[in-house]
C-alpha cells in the first residue's frame, strides 16, 4: 500500500474517548509528504499517571477545541487508508465517532499485528512496540508518546512491512515469472508478435491473475489491442516494445 495515513493518539484517563492529542503522517508514493499534530481538549479531562506518560496536562488542552470541533478541520484523514500500531488507536476513533456522532467509516491496518505477522524470528515478539520495530529496521530514534512523532515513526515502521511484503509476494511469483519470460522470449523470437500468439499471452495473463497484477503494462496492452479481435501491424509493433520492455524489469 504506497498511500495512506499513520494515526497515533494520546489520551488523558482510561475512556478511549478522552483523546487529548492526535498526530498523523501521511505517506504517498511510498513516502511520507506531510505530518502533523493537534492538541485536545479531552472527555472526561486528565489523570496524572497519564499525563506523567505523554507530558500533556490540562493547562495545555483546557482552550483547545474538543474533537468533535477539530474534527472539520482533519475530516479528509478518514478518505485514507489508516495505520495504527495496534488497535487502541481504531478504538479512540470509534469512541470518538460514537461520543460526537460522526459516522465514521474507515480501513484501519494495525502495524503491530502486520509485524508480528511477517517477523516471526524478531525478538520480545509478544511485546512488539513500535520502539522495538523503529530500533529493530534501523530507523531514526524518535521521542515516544509524542503523537507527532509517534506516528511518524509508525508509517516508517508500516513502510518497512510493506517491502518485505512485496519481497515475499515476488518470490512466491518465481515459478510464474520463469513461464512468463519463456513464453515471451519464444514469442519474441522472430521478432513478430502475431495474432495467434497475443491471444495466447492474454488467455496465460487471465488464468494467472497474480502475474497479471505485475505484468500489468502488458495485461493492458494486450487486452487493448485486442479489443477489436485484430491485431494490425502497428499494434503488433506496439506489443512487441511492451514486451521487450516487461523482460528489462
Amino acid at each position: 500500500m504506497n498511500e495512506f495515513i499513520a494515526i497515533d493518539f494520546e489520551t488523558a484517563n482510561p475512556q478511549r474517548v478522552s483523546a487529548c492529542a492526535i498526530g498523523v503522517a501521511k505517506v504517498c508514493n511510498s513516502k511520507i509528504v506531510e505530518s502533523t499534530s493537534y492538541l485536545i481538549k479531552p472527555i472526561g479531562g486528565h489523570k496524572p499517571f497519564l499525563s506523567k506518560i505523554h507530558g500533556i496536562t490540562e493547562d495545555q488542552t483546557f482552550d483547545k477545541p474538543e474533537f468533535g470541533e477539530l474534527f472539520p478541520k482533519i475530516r479528509d484523514v478518514f478518505n485514507y487508508p489508516l495505520v495504527g500500531h495496534s488497535l487502541f488507536d481504531k478504538q479512540v476513533i470509534n469512541a470518538l465517532s460514537n461520543h460526537f456522532d460522526l459516522g465514521l467509516s474507515f480501513k484501519y491496518i494495525d502495524s503491530c499485528a502486520a509485524a508480528k505477522n511477517q517477523l516471526p524470528n524478531l525478538p520480545n515478539l509478544k511485546n512488539c512496540k513500535l520502539k522495538t520495530l523503529v530500533e529493530y529496521f534501523g530507523l531514526p530514534a524518535y521521542h515516544q508518546h509524542d503523537a507527532e512523532e509517534d506516528s511518524i515513526a509508525c508509517a516508517n515502521v508500516y513502510l518497512k512491512l510493506h517491502e518485505i511484503e512485496k519481497a515475499g509476494e515476488l518470490q512466491s511469483l518465481e515459478p510464474e515469472v520463469t513461464a512468463y519470460t519463456k513464453m515471451v522470449m519464444d514469442i519474441l523470437a522472430d521478432d513478430i508478435v502475431s495474432y495467434k500468439e497475443a491471444y495466447e499471452l492474454l488467455y496465460w495473463l487471465e488464468d494467472h491473475p497474480v502475474s497479471a497484477i505485475h505484468y500489468k503494462d502488458v495485461f493492458s496492452k494486450v487486452k487493448d489491442v485486442l479489443d477489436d479481435d485484430y491485431l494490425d501491424q502497428f499494434e503488433a509493433l506496439e506489443m512487441r516494445a511492451v514486451l521487450h520492455q516487461s523482460l528489462d524489469h
